[in-house]
């Protein structure tokens, strides 16, 4: 397969063209709410810790999820059911991974 798209690539053919269709992104619709709550996400840079609080929208702390990274904490709140909506768990994913780098280059994180 390496070789195929190294032949395409010297060729000047480009190995991506085919005859599937582009389809072009919409604007974000209105913000869907989880039904299993919302998370507030604190990076712990003294602890190289995110936190992610989880809270009903009655503002009960649900619980609090710690992890070193972005990926062990999505895959914790997806593994429990915590997050139940694919925008919810896409919005979690990116700003979980916000934090993250935020953490560790040492820049001030805001949940947006």
């Amino acid at each position: 397969m390496e070789n195929e798209i190294e032949k395409l690539h010297s060729s000047g053919e480009d190995p991506d063209t085919t005859d599937a269709p582009v389809i072009q992104a919409e604007e974000p619709g209105k913000l869907e709410l989880d039904s299993v709550g919302y998370f507030v996400i604190v990076p712990l840079p003294e602890r190289m810790l995110i936190m992610a609080r989880h809270y009903s929208y009655n503002k009960e702390l649900l619980r609090t999820i710690e992890g070193r990274d972005a990926q062990s904490i999505y895959r914790m709140l997806i593994k429990h059911g915590w997050v139940s909506t694919l925008n919810h768990a896409a919005y979690l994913g990116q700003e979980l991974a916000r934090a993250e780098i935020a953490m560790k280059a040492g820049f001030d994180y805001i949940q947006r």
